[in-house]
């Protein structure tokens, strides 16, 4: 009876792995394990940076979502966030991956370049971005901000502003001259 029962569980587990290297199904296991995995440590920055209201969520589709504290665990939509909130979960996922390829690569690098994605945001999201890249700073994070948006010249201290001139072409302005 108890070789019967080995053999039974040896076919089911056999039958699992069938399953899983069937089409795609074990690359969609090992990159949700993956996406759990960068959704917890985003979480890390992000649940405290939206003062404990927010959380993000993986859905059973590989989906994100949010967990929304402030009202009871309430699951909705990501799309349901603000300018600056969506822009905080963003920045939280890519701290998470830089620090996951940091780590892979064992890699001392703390700088990365944020591109655009300003301009739609309102002044109050737009303080939320300056609060969260002066945050960074104190965690010795470097991040490279390239914007159109007026604001952030007042708010960066240190920078490199590059302007066009039809004449001369490209002119180059440092704040460390």
């Amino acid at each position: 009876l108890g070789k019967r029962d080995a053999l039974q569980q040896r076919a089911e587990d056999l039958g699992t792995l069938k399953k899983l290297f069937r089409e795609s199904g074990f690359v969609n296991y090992v990159s949700s394990v993956y996406l759990q995995n960068l959704c917890h440590a985003a979480n890390e920055r992000f649940h405290p940076l939206t003062r404990q209201k927010l959380k993000l969520e993986i859905t059973d589709r590989n989906e994100f979502q949010i967990r929304d504290l402030l009202h009871d665990g309430r699951v909705r939509s990501v799309k349901t966030l603000s300018g600056g909130q969506t822009f905080q979960a963003a920045l939280c996922l890519a701290l998470a991956l830089a620090d996951n390829l940091q780590q892979f690569t064992q890699s001392s690098q703390n700088f990365f370049f944020l591109d655009e994605g300003f301009g739609s945001l309102d002044k109050e999201s737009l303080q939320t971005v300056f609060d969260t890249l002066k945050a960074l700073r104190k965690e010795n994070r470097i991040v490279g901000v390239i914007s159109h948006v007026e604001e952030m010249q007042h708010e960066i201290d240190t920078y490199l502003q590059i302007t066009n001139d039809e004449v001369t072409g490209s002119a180059v302005k440092t704040s460390w001259n």
